[in-house]
């Protein structure tokens, strides 16, 4: 009777490609940003850009 069950083999995880890198945590990104929009919001007022 035992030779008639099908045995099944776990389902590999594969990692998602749209996780971020390990050593990168998932706010670096918003910093980037913000700190990009706080350094070009500075140069325009310095009067850098003609504004």
């Amino acid at each position: 009777m035992s030779d008639n069950v099908v045995k099944f083999r776990p389902i590999e995880k594969k990692p998602d490609p749209n996780k971020p890198k390990p050593g990168m945590p998932g706010w670096l990104p918003w910093v980037v940003l913000i700190a990009a929009a706080v350094a070009i919001t500075a140069v325009q007022r310095a009067g850098w850009f003609g504004g």
